[in-house]
């Protein structure tokens, strides 16, 4: 049985997706059979950044009881990546209920041995439907206060929800001298750091090409960076984070 995995946050922007596309590719890369989800029902994204622009079947018509989830499966041209890509159709996103995303995703896991799935942030009805629909949740913030704080909430919410909160990632590191370290935004957040993801160059070449990093520049610092959470994330199956206060 494969591992079901939501990545989620705080705050818009972080990097949620960036962080989704690349960790599937470098799983993928791995040799494990993976599956992106798309569960921002309302800013989808994903489909682009991992070179699915021509969908026909969402995980919006899956939800509205149009089709079945393996339709909405699509190979991508990343070895062992397929995603479920949601739609930008404003007219499919009212059909869609939210409420029906758990019951739809978890069946991946008999199919696939990790399911990534691309949360929206915050806490609303839509990111929470999204976020339970995994087992295990990985945060992703950046190093400032105020968003490795809204991170830790919403860490603590999904732990009394059930979710094994495995780590965070602090992404886009080093941009500003003001950024919070990462010890101090360990010991902020309570839970284990599991990857620095530097402010890098080629990682916003690679979004402006709609290719993740770790296939458009693999040695690159940002890539490296997400290769070793990949190998991180693979050693702590069946992980549970320490208890959040």
């Amino acid at each position: 049985m494969g591992r079901l995995i939501s990545i989620a946050s705080g705050k818009g922007g972080t990097g949620k997706t960036t962080t989704t596309a690349n960790l599937s590719i470098a799983l993928g890369k791995m040799g494990y059979k993976v599956c992106a989800v798309d569960a921002d029902l309302t800013m989808a994204n994903l489909s682009l950044v991992m070179g699915i622009d021509d969908a026909y079947t969402t995980i919006h018509d899956v939800l509205s009881g149009r089709a079945d989830i393996n339709d909405a499966i699509y190979a991508t041209t990343y070895e062992n990546v397929h995603v479920i890509p949601a739609s930008i159709d404003w007219e499919h996103v009212i059909r869609a209920d939210p409420r029906k995303l758990p019951e739809t995703i978890k069946p991946l896991k008999k199919s696939f041995d990790f399911v990534i799935i691309d949360s929206p942030a915050g806490l609303q009805m839509d990111a929470m439907n999204a976020m339970l629909s995994g087992e295990e949740v990985l945060l992703v913030t950046n190093p400032e206060i105020s968003c490795i704080t809204d991170t830790m909430k919403v860490g603590i919410v999904l732990k009394k929800a059930g979710l094994a909160v495995l780590g965070f990632v602090l992404n886009r590191y080093g941009r500003s001298d003001n950024d919070i370290p990462p010890d101090v935004a360990e010991e902020v957040m309570e839970i284990p750091l599991l990857a620095v993801i530097p402010e890098d160059p080629p990682v916003r070449e690679a979004t402006l090409e709609g290719v993740p990093v770790v296939e458009y520049r693999p040695n690159s610092a940002g890539a490296r960076a997400f290769m070793e959470l990949a190998e991180r994330i693979t050693r702590i199956a069946g992980f549970k984070a320490r208890v959040m206060v």
